[in-house]
């Protein structure tokens, strides 16, 4: 791919040392992808969802991750109080989202 005149894909080059191509673990990568993700949930975190009050959301990260609340209680667009089971939590927007194909169940 790389040695063609025109291609589709981004350009790229293949690190080489000591005339080879040195193979990378996944453990000596691991620290990067920590502080990659690390650097994806705090942009999650700076995003504001509105819920409307009556619908139900949907736990989608962090210790929770699948639950699902039954009514949206409050919310102000950081955090959302939300009753699981009858026990009401307060919870970072961010971590909700709703059950799409229930959603359009619900509307038809």
């Amino acid at each position: 791919m790389a040695s063609l005149p025109f291609s589709d894909h981004p350009g790229f080059s293949v690190f080489r040392h000591l005339g080879g191509i040195p193979l990378i673990s996944d453990a000596e990568v691991a620290g990067a992808r920590r502080i990659e993700d690390r650097c994806k949930r705090a942009a999650k975190q700076g995003q504001r969802q509105a819920f409307a009050v009556g619908q139900q959301v949907r736990v989608t990260e962090g210790a929770a991750a699948g639950l699902f609340g039954e009514v949206v209680q409050d919310g102000d667009g950081k955090f959302v109080l939300v009753a699981f089971a009858g026990i009401n939590l307060k919870i970072g927007s961010w971590l909700l989202g709703t059950d799409a194909v229930q959603d359009r169940a619900d509307a038809a």
